[in-house]
């Protein structure tokens, strides 16, 4: 039970840390080319909040196994944990995003 606990603050964090690292180091490559970073970062928050989400989960097709097992062999213990890791790392990439938007001025938390 304490691993599942550890997985879903992992799925959390490295969700949060996808979209903010991802956001802010985009900007800085729109700030090196000349563009606005802060329409790059808004732009790249709504384009990668996905994938920070694939990401945290470790690629789509082990949650694809996942629900193939629990599904088809009666596991539905395993298909309970793999929908809380994804609303974990939903999570955490929902609050990059509202924190984003949110230090940019045009959001409320």
């Amino acid at each position: 039970m304490i691993i599942v606990f550890q997985n879903i603050l992992y799925n959390f964090f490295i969700s949060l840390g996808v979209m903010l690292g991802g956001c802010v180091f985009g900007a800085l490559a729109a700030t090196l080319n000349g563009h606005p970073p802060l329409k790059a970062m808004l732009d790249l928050c709504d384009k990668i909040k996905i994938w920070a989400v694939v990401v945290a989960l470790g690629g789509t097709f082990t949650s694809f196994q996942v629900f193939d097992t629990g599904i088809f062999n009666g596991e539905f213990k395993s298909i309970i944990k793999q929908v809380i890791y994804i609303v974990s790392a939903l999570g955490g990439a929902q609050l990059a995003y509202k924190l984003i938007y949110y230090f940019e001025g045009s959001g409320r938390l």
